[in-house]
């Protein structure tokens, strides 16, 4: 054999061999990038909502019982309540992070968690600015620090949109029921306590101690509410509203001002609050979205997602 040949054999089996070792280097490098990826576990659902809202849905590998949205939870294990969460059950799923709210009863697992070597985050969402203070240190904690900006700009911007919406509309006497056995009302230091103050809302409970007080028909008739939100109702207002068909010496019950709202999202204090505040505007005042319906068709401007009610809101 020449030298030639010799020498286009040994560069043919030097490549080769080169392909083989970049194939392997390439396999460690995907397997190493896998072993190091993000395995978060969510111990309440607006903290899920968030993670998902934010673009780290496709880390999270267990959540609480009480998840359900976005629809992607549904088939991810469950780890207990945000009150009691399952430290077996999370140390199974090898977390790289756990994140819970710090205003739950807790702390104990959490400690435990964290003894065990699993990085927690807690975080808050009691108010607002808490909510929005939450969306911004999970999309910075798991890498995701964009969205979560452009997350809480638009929350802000349907707030400044509220506020111009109102800025000519009275209060009104509001009582907002979140169960009826015992009657649970939404009361001050919450954060729906506060949209209430933001859709222009006395709410009727803040002279009440506690966040959830619990409330008897006689303070209700005594406080003269003109409108009545009430969870109990869900997707069957008929039964609830023979309940308050009783009580017709209530100006919302007179003047049929009684909605019924869905638990969720209205609950969950997460990405979609500002949708849960819209709501609630559309609830108290109607008559402020008729006024912008007529303007915006004077105009020729369309008004998205306004949607009048009337009677029992579905």
């Amino acid at each position: 054999m020449g030298f030639r040949p010799l020498f286009i054999l040994v560069c043919a089996i030097a490549a080769l061999n080169a392909a083989v070792v970049a194939q392997a280097l390439n396999a460690c490098a995907a397997e190493a990038a896998s072993s190091h990826r993000a395995r978060i576990v969510s111990l309440a659902p607006s903290v899920t909502e968030t993670l998902f809202e934010v673009g780290a849905g496709k880390d999270v590998v267990g959540v609480s019982e009480s998840d359900n949205y976005p629809p992607e939870v549904r088939n991810l294990p469950r780890v207990g309540t945000f009150l009691t969460p399952n430290i077996e059950e999370i140390a199974a799923l090898r977390p790289t992070l756990v994140i819970g709210l710090s205003s739950s009863a807790n702390q104990r697992q959490i400690r435990a968690l964290g003894e065990m070597g699993y990085p927690t985050l807690m975080v808050k969402e009691d108010s607002l600015a808490d909510i929005e203070q939450s969306i911004t240190i999970i999309g910075d904690r798991t890498g995701h620090p964009r969205r979560a900006s452009a997350i809480v700009g638009g929350i802000k911007a349907e707030i400044a949109d509220v506020h111009k919406l109102l800025s000519c509309v009275l209060e009104r006497r509001v009582l907002m029921l979140v169960g009826h056995k015992p009657m649970v009302a939404v009361g001050r230091g919450t954060f729906l306590d506060e949209l209430l103050g933001l859709a222009h809302a006395d709410n009727i409970a803040d002279g009440l101690s506690g966040s959830w007080p619990r409330v008897s028909m006689e303070y209700v008739i005594a406080k003269r509410p003109e409108v009545i939100l009430d969870g109990e109702m869900g997707n069957e207002p008929s039964v609830p509203s023979d309940f308050w068909g009783q009580f017709p010496m209530i100006p919302a019950v007179r003047n049929n001002h009684i909605y019924a709202y869905p638990t969720d999202p209205t609950l969950t204090p997460g990405p979609r609050v500002a949708d849960t505040l819209m709501m609630l505007v559309r609830m108290i005042h109607p008559e402020a979205f008729k006024s912008h319906v007529e303007t915006a068709r004077a105009t020729q401007t369309p008004a998205p997602g306004i949607v009048l009610v009337s009677g029992i809101a579905r």
